[in-house]
């Protein structure tokens, strides 16, 4: 849980001075999901990378 309020927090700090509060939000968002996402077809199709991630983030 830490680790995607981490994500969102960064997503947010680096869009927003370009999108906006609202638009570094949504994009925020857009991230952390897609970072769910992504971390689940790679846990189920590529569990080496699916490691690798876990100990790099």
């Amino acid at each position: 849980m830490l680790q995607l309020i981490g994500i969102a927090w960064s997503a947010w700090k680096l869009s927003a001075k370009r999108l906006g509060p609202v638009g570094g939000a949504v994009f925020a968002g857009v991230a952390v999901i897609g970072f769910v996402l992504l971390r689940k077809y790679l846990s189920e199709s590529h569990p080496a990378i699916d490691n690798a991630i876990e100990r790099a983030v």
